[in-house]
């Protein structure tokens, strides 16, 4: 499917900075609400809830694919994640590798991610709505991606032919200071846009909730729904690499709280509606994730979590959590 773009005199319209917006409240009440609702969108996060559930259908619908593909980019970044996690495994990250590891793993290839990576930095800021924050860094996301990809490909190569082997690893030393800093700021641009398209997908979720609840009441899909977004918003605290950060123990209690509270509802509503309730496979899937969304607020609890343990278990998590949207998509496609 082509992206779809507006003629480029409304794309002019509608694309604002948050420094200079040049329309008043009073004036912006004279604006086509298809306008005012742009203009909110591109210029200011507060704005943007309401201006998403105001969107026409169709044009809602437009923000969903802008920001399908943006999610589908952020999905494929977890290639590179897996290959640099890989890659640390056995190097040592400060010195680089010896040629003399215990076990040497190689480099995964990333060509695997490249597509749909490149796909929205290119594609993603001409589609409707303009998200500036968004698109920008879509778009930094595919520099970094498209930089490091050839590099991680001459060191996959280099390592699968154990080229380390009749040079002492002097190549291998040579890939390692290439590749350190574009990893890093390919982490950097992914958990940027992660960021800044998390809040536009929850405020499209909270928006398809609120239609299910009109319609039908807080029934299974809403139930389902619901406890999905808390996942997500729970998930996005994962860290995308091995050497990241320790997720902030306060932030991880708050979004379980939140997630928690989505499950007991959820759970109860499936006793009591035992008819309903025919996605067995799915449910099965709920519970290991958030079991495994426990596991980890007792190690993040611990006053100095094991730091081995703590990458295992958020290994874990990030698993079950893709398990649990594939179980859900395949559902749903049902």
């Amino acid at each position: 499917m082509q992206p779809t773009r507006l003629p480029p005199q409304k794309r002019r319209r509608l694309v604002v900075t948050s420094a200079a917006l040049l329309f008043t409240l009073d004036a912006m009440k004279s604006l086509p609400r298809l306008v005012v609702a742009g203009v909110l969108l591109a210029a200011s996060a507060s704005g943007r809830a309401q201006a998403i559930a105001d969107l026409p259908d169709d044009k809602f619908k437009l923000l969903v694919e802008k920001s399908g593909l943006y999610t589908k980019a952020l999905n494929s970044a977890r290639l590179v994640q897996k290959s640099y996690d890989r890659y640390a495994a056995w190097v040592d990250i400060k010195k680089g590798p010896t040629g003399q590891e215990h076990s040497i793993d190689g480099v995964p290839d990333i060509a695997g991610a490249v597509q749909a990576i490149s796909d929205a930095g290119a594609n993603g800021p001409g589609m409707w709505p303009p998200l500036p924050r968004v698109d920008a860094m879509a778009q930094k996301l595919a520099q970094t991606t498209a930089a490091l990809a050839p590099v991680v490909k001459n060191a996959s190569d280099y390592y699968s032919q154990k080229q380390y082997k009749s040079d002492s690893a002097k190549r291998g030393q040579e890939l390692h200071s290439q590749m350190l800093p574009l990893f890093e700021q390919f982490f950097t641009a992914e958990l940027a846009l992660r960021r800044e398209l998390s809040a536009v997908v929850e405020d499209i979720e909270r928006r398809n909730l609120a239609q299910i609840e009109k319609e039908h009441g807080k029934n299974y899909e809403w139930h389902l729904r619901s406890f999905l977004l808390a996942a997500k918003t729970l998930a996005d605290l994962l860290p995308n690499h091995v050497d990241a950060a320790m997720i902030e123990s306060g932030r991880y209690k708050a979004r379980f709280a939140n997630l928690q509270s989505a499950y007991t509802l959820f759970t109860q509503y499936c006793v009591e509606h035992p008819a309903e309730v025919q996605k067995t496979v799915l449910a099965t899937s709920l519970e290991e994730f958030f079991a495994a969304t426990r596991i980890l607020r007792g190690i993040l609890d611990a006053p100095k979590p094991d730091h081995g343990v703590y990458v295992t278990k958020v290994n874990d998590l990030a698993t079950k959590y893709d398990a649990l949207l594939e179980r859900a998509t395949t559902t749903a496609a049902r």
